[in-house]
């Protein structure tokens, strides 16, 4: 019985200094923040780059700047990306198919004429039987679809504003939160006398809090 319970209370002991260790681990830190720092400065010091880069892999225009604060940019970069699109799509409809047959040297043979399934053979000559006979081969012609009233112009326009905003987005916006965050560092960095450095020792399972005075 004495064994069970010793057993009992040892196992709670372990239960309970894992769920200390997870709880330790699983708490979001907390800094003093400078009186004159402001919400957004506050903002653009935590934007984190793998954020802005998980981003950038979601096709909706401008989201990397949004995420780095610049909204109006993030807008009239989703603006440009629309324009880019409506320029794709009037190019496309504008299209008109445009469907005529192969022109050929040799006589044609044309079955089911006028009819949703005609169809053209070429009457090749290949072999000439007795004085007046002719032997043909039929080679099928088909017919040449074309597409014209259609834009290249606005078509490399389109591509360009979609693709060109995409980028852009992407890596200027990138560029906007690294700014960021190393301005606001900088600013307050050069007023703080001291420093929290917060540490976890794993082997030891506690905590530390190491404070710093700089002259």
């Amino acid at each position: 019985m004495k064994k069970i319970i010793t057993i009992s209370i040892f196992a709670s002991i372990l239960f309970s200094q894992s769920n200390q260790q997870n709880e330790i681990l699983s708490e979001t830190p907390l800094y003093p923040i400078p009186e004159s720092m402001t919400f957004e400065e506050y903002q653009d010091m935590n934007r984190r780059m793998s954020i802005g880069v998980g981003l950038a892999f979601i096709p909706i225009p401008g989201i990397v700047h949004r995420y780095a604060g610049e909204k109006e940019l993030a807008k009239k970069l989703s603006y440009v990306s629309i324009g880019g699109l409506i320029s794709l799509i009037g190019s496309i409809s504008g299209n008109e198919e445009k469907k005529e047959w192969s022109d050929s040297d040799y006589e044609i043979l044309i079955m089911n004429q006028d009819l949703e399934n005609e169809t053209r053979f070429e009457k090749i000559p290949i072999e000439i039987i007795g004085g007046d006979s002719i032997k043909y081969r039929l080679n099928q012609v088909y017919e040449k679809v074309t597409y014209s009233g259609g834009s290249p112009a606005l078509v490399a326009l389109g591509f360009i504003a979609i693709f060109g905003s995409y980028y852009y987005d992407v890596f200027h916006g990138l560029k906007v939160i690294h700014d960021k965050r190393e301005a606001v560092r900088y600013k307050y960095g050069k007023q703080l006398k001291f420093s929290f450095r917060p540490s976890y020792d794993v082997n030891a399972s506690h905590t530390k809090l190491n404070f710093d005075i700089h002259f």
